[in-house]
């Protein structure tokens, strides 16, 4: 993106929190456990002692609720904007900085979050690649985003389904699901967990929500053996391989939907 068009978005986003504030007079946060916890299969015990990040955090004090964790960090661009908001009451750090470039060492977090904001960055790749680096090994990554192929001032990043590979070798995914998008927020689709119908062609939002967890870069040099043997995949090429494997998953569903349409389509007209 342009010097000109991240500034452009950052002051649409700013409009946006600003006219929130005074709809809402507070805005609030009660509802975020649920999607840190139960939507991921997680409980507060897997946030005790821990170190987590929230990437495009926005003002509403997102993790305020996880009082177990050793350490909450959100991170935004607008953060210093967010503080005067009334966000520097949020039991949680703040950090005015972008998704690509975070400034904190390797591997600072045990569990990294990015909710409602990966197709805003400016740089998709640059974004992931701080993800895969802030991870700690054995640590996981939390993503809810929209899918979509519409690019916007706020939302200038599209991409498909297939973004989950984007994240391999260095993370193996635990649980994904597609999912339909209704009204304009990503919070309630995922709430509603209504499988994306993917052979419905019309074209529209879906909602991604995805686990995955941190594989070591450490990888122990093999023993040459006495003869050859057929080799074990590495944990990163084990992860590429899930990765591949999900999306195979998604295709063959969405093929077999459409193929069920058509045969019952075929049979109303025979």
């Amino acid at each position: 993106m342009s010097e000109g068009e991240v500034v452009s978005k950052g002051v649409g986003e700013l409009a946006y929190w600003s006219k929130r504030k005074d709809a809402e007079g507070k805005l609030d946060n009660y509802w975020f456990e649920r999607f840190y916890t139960d939507h991921f299969g997680l409980t507060h015990d897997d946030y005790r002692d821990k170190r987590v990040l929230d990437i495009g955090c926005g003002p509403r004090g997102s993790l305020e609720w996880a009082t177990m964790a050793r350490e909450r960090v959100g991170v935004d661009p607008l953060a210093d904007d967010y503080l005067q908001m009334g966000a520097a009451e949020h039991a949680m750090t703040y950090v005015a900085a972008g998704a690509e470039t975070i400034p904190y060492p390797d591997a600072s977090f045990d569990i990294v979050c990015s909710f409602n904001s990966l197709d805003h960055v400016d740089d998709l790749e640059a974004a992931i690649a701080e993800m895969k680096r802030l991870t700690a090994p054995g640590g996981l990554l939390l993503v809810i985003t929209d899918v979509h192929d519409r690019p916007t001032p706020q939302e200038p990043i599209c991409f498909d389904w297939d973004v989950v590979e984007h994240f391999a070798p260095e993370f193996a995914i635990q649980s994904f699901r597609c999912l339909e998008k209704f009204g304009n927020g990503a919070y309630q689709s995922a709430e509603q967990n209504i499988l994306f119908d993917h052979a419905n062609t019309e074209r529209r939002y879906g909602v991604l929500t995805a686990r995955f967890m941190r594989v070591s870069d450490a990888q122990p040099e093999p023993e040459a053996p006495d003869s050859p043997t057929p080799s074990e995949p590495t944990l990163g090429e084990a992860a590429t391989q899930l990765a591949a494997a999900a999306m195979r998953t998604i295709r063959s569903s969405s093929e077999q939907i459409v193929e069920r349409v058509e045969r019952a389509r075929r049979d109303r007209h025979s």
